[in-house]
């Protein structure tokens, strides 16, 4: 009998083991921009459609939108706008192709992005509504400095300074905020914020519920590992390594002070974010809220799927509710 306890209680430590060890890489993987296992690994295993492209019908418009989004980027009227918050330098890229317009809209990139990379294409259909646009690289992504990646949860704050930022160049700007991935996520937890009255509505595409559900997530499907107790101890250890845990960092929660009209918008092949994730989203918000799903789109591709039903379904909600 002693010697069965002994083996429970061997067992047990180890399992402990492997789970701090497993949260622990967790943490440094995923919210750490100098950990570079995400490039050379993650992502492929996270994410693979990212890393099945070809010459299908889909992958050519791509392309298309990829140059037209780098002409856009790079007009006359598009330039460089820092910005100095806590000792570190946040980069985004101010367009504004109608100096007399009040519609803005702020576009924020997603995960281990950049604003360019997600956002030049997005940014360009804006501009052909008449609107000027900010896009962002949040802290820890692309050309802004830092090494914490905030999941959304900081870079709300970081948001909330951009908003003032635009206020600041146009104090009549009408606002709307619209996020990918990440980018969601940070739209969504903003939401919850004392927000000025000149922000009039948000866009988001495939944002997830929170970061401890989208990790649950992730470690079910890329390392078929049980989300308890690795994400248990990786709430704990967040905390203290990162400045926020995991479940605190939840666009529920946020959405639930959400009054602004929102359009969620999923593609139902999403591996990175489960396009379930939406419903949940839709019925935490307080707001008026509709919703576009785009069968078989992976992730943060709706617009690359059906562009011409997408971007007539965001305007025409803007049009309306903002």
């Amino acid at each position: 009998m002693k010697w069965i306890v002994l083996i429970l209680v061997i067992v047990l430590l180890l399992l402990i083991a492997i789970s701090v060890y497993a949260a622990n890489f967790f943490l440094n993987v995923a919210l750490f921009r100098e950990n570079d296992w995400y490039d050379k690994a993650g992502h492929k295993m996270m994410n693979p459609d990212n890393f099945n492209k070809g010459k299908s019908k889909y992958d050519l418009i791509e392309e298309q939108q990829i140059q037209d989004g780098d002409i856009f980027w790079n007009r006359d009227f598009a330039k460089d706008y820092w910005l100095e918050i806590n000792g570190e330098k946040l980069y985004s890229r101010l367009i504004t192709p109608h100096p007399t317009s009040k519609k803005w809209v702020i576009c924020v990139h997603g995960y281990r992005s950049f604003g360019k990379r997600d956002m030049a294409f997005v940014a360009s259909k804006f501009a052909d509504q008449g609107y000027n646009i900010l896009v962002p690289d949040l802290r820890a992504h692309g050309k802004s400095t830092g090494n914490v990646i905030g999941m959304g949860w900081l870079d709300r704050l970081d948001l909330m300074n951009w908003i003032q930022e635009v206020m600041r160049i146009e104090p009549l700007a009408e606002i709307v905020l619209f996020g990918g991935s990440m980018g969601a996520a940070t739209v969504m937890m903003t939401s919850g914020e004392a927000l000025p009255n000149t922000v009039k509505g948000l866009v988001v595409d495939c944002g997830y519920s929170s970061v401890y559900n989208e990790f649950s997530a992730m470690l079910r499907s890329a390392f078929k590992l049980p989300a308890f107790p690795i994400l248990t101890i990786a709430n704990v250890m967040a905390k203290k390594r990162v400045g926020y845990s995991l479940k605190e960092a939840s666009s529920i929660r946020q959405l639930t002070k959400n009054k602004l009209p929102t359009l969620f918008i999923h593609g139902t092949g999403d591996k990175f974010v489960p396009h379930q994730m939406l419903y949940d989203n839709m019925e935490a918000t307080n707001g008026v809220k509709e919703s576009l799903i785009i069968e078989k789109a992976p992730h943060l591709s709706s617009f690359i799927y059906e562009p011409e039903h997408y971007f007539d379904t965001v305007f025409e909600f803007i049009h309306r509710y903002c």
